[in-house]
């Protein structure tokens, strides 16, 4: 694909060639022609598409990518999304990257009616699944294909359907985990298993942290991104240096790391809690 050419217009001119995408839908950066930095594109921003199909199957290998016309795949990665739970597609092809988001339409099309029958409002199994789809879809979409027919659903979910948030129960909940995992982390580095002890550290401690900044954030009103995105550009300098647990692989300087991602819970969890959660050792 040469530079002249755009993905999205290659990614468009394939659903429309296709009977079994009932919806393509660019989501993204890509979709935002906002100037506020945190939205805007740039030269390292991949393009995020939803497939709405009757057969998603199909996408469980590469072969339906050759009706990318001129568009030379790279590497084909399935997988599940983060958020919602349904088949995902992380594809590099040259001079692009791009997600897939694999939507089947009878869910959809079930979806949509149980909303039109009010259900929504209910919490529920439906319910998370709507919150999933809005929090995707909130800062803007925009119908390749089928907006006839999806845009108007579409519409509604983000205008009925609440982000999901952390409950202070759910939020107790992450803390306790937390401590079991502080705990586990300091027996590694104790034992000398430093490489075990980072990977907890960075998987596990940190990303509960991410958490619960991001809840704070939203309770206060401020600007935040699911999965730490973006966060040097909205967090403070209090924030981003809870946030750090940069550390050699060295039993002293894991530990430290260790420690500062606890105190970073501890502040965290009094601000959104208070004295319903103390920590507990």
């Amino acid at each position: 694909m040469s530079a002249a050419d755009d993905f999205g217009d290659v990614v468009r001119a394939w659903a429309e060639r296709t009977p079994a995408v009932k919806g393509l839908v660019l989501i993204g950066s890509r979709e935002r022609a906002d100037t506020d930095v945190l939205w805007r594109a740039d030269a390292e921003s991949d393009w995020d598409f939803q497939i709405i199909t009757d057969d998603p199957r199909c996408f469980a290998n590469e072969e339906w990518t050759c009706g990318l016309v001129g568009a030379e795949l790279r590497v084909y990665a399935p997988r599940v999304a983060r958020i919602g739970g349904v088949p995902k597609v992380n594809a590099i092809f040259a001079g692009a990257e791009a997600d897939f988001v694999v939507i089947p339409a009878h869910t959809l099309r079930l979806a949509r009616l149980l909303v039109a029958l009010g259900l929504h409002h209910r919490e529920g199994r439906l319910r998370r699944a709507l919150q999933d789809l809005a929090v995707v879809i909130r800062p803007g979409w925009r119908f390749l294909k089928g907006g006839e027919t999806w845009e108007p659903f579409y519409r509604r979910v983000v205008a009925e359907v609440a982000d999901a948030r952390l409950g202070d129960e759910a939020l107790c909940a992450l803390a306790n985990t937390f401590v079991t995992e502080w705990v586990w982390t300091r027996r590694k580095i104790a034992r000398g298993e430093r490489i075990a002890a980072q990977r907890m550290l960075h998987r596990e401690l940190a990303e509960t942290n991410f958490r619960l900044l991001h809840e704070l954030k939203l309770r206060r009103g401020e600007r935040s991104f699911p999965e730490a995105r973006r966060m040097e550009l909205v967090g403070t300098a209090d924030e981003l240096a809870g946030a750090d647990v940069s550390a050699a692989l060295e039993g002293p300087a894991l530990l430290e790391a260790t420690e500062r991602c606890a105190a970073n819970l501890r502040v965290l969890m009094a601000a959104l809690v208070g004295a319903r959660w103390r920590w507990p050792i």
